[in-house]
């Protein structure tokens, strides 16, 4: 049923469903998934509620659609700049991030939310950490066998601090908006892995 139903979507429909993923954007970076009110930003798209249940029948489809929107929105932008290739796709990926402001805050809530192993993006984020790590290690150990990262720390070490760090400075971003730049931070402590300046 949900595919036929996907099938048969019109020009205008595609419009409306891209409006509700635009305003749950927005709720849910405001208000979290949980206390974001379907009736709230069904208003707010100029629908009925069962107007929004028309195309996403659940509330945790409808976050999905937004978080599946993000990654497309960003492999799209990264793309579009091609050739980007190891640690640069990384951090032009933080970059495509920083401007928009409210899919930072978005991350922010949804990775504090989904601890709960019953939270609709729990698995999601689980995986996401399992990628980031396995690729960022393998770009430090390239690295490392070319000689360009000097520092002889384990890999995975070094591609975890880096995510943590990211993690951080995402979340003080969300409360110095102003006063960060967290590409700009996280690309000099790439540097001082890559000459080995911490040890």
């Amino acid at each position: 049923m949900p595919e036929a139903r996907q099938r048969r979507i019109t020009p205008r429909g595609q419009r409306t469903r891209q409006r509700i993923i635009n305003e749950a954007t927005r709720v849910f970076a405001r208000d979290g998934y949980r206390s974001g009110s379907m009736a709230e930003l069904a208003n707010a798209a100029g629908l009925t509620l069962q107007g929004v249940l028309h195309y996403f029948p659940t509330k945790p489809q409808l976050l999905l659609a937004v978080i599946n929107q993000r990654d497309e929105s960003r492999e799209t932008a990264l793309s579009a700049q091609s050739p980007l290739e190891g640690i640069d796709r990384f951090f032009e990926s933080l970059r495509h991030n920083a401007a928009q402001p409210h899919l930072i805050d978005l991350m922010s809530i949804l990775a504090a939310e989904s601890t709960q192993p019953n939270h609709p993006t729990h698995d999601w984020f689980v995986n996401l950490y399992v990628d980031q790590v396995h690729r960022l290690t393998e770009l430090i150990r390239a690295e490392q066998l070319s000689g360009d990262f000097l520092a002889p720390v384990d890999p995975e070490l070094a591609a975890r601090l880096l995510i943590g760090a990211a993690d951080g400075l995402r979340l003080q971003l969300v409360f110095s908006p102003s006063h960060l730049n967290r590409v700009q931070l996280l690309e000099e402590l790439f540097r001082w892995l890559r000459r080995g300046e911490f040890l």
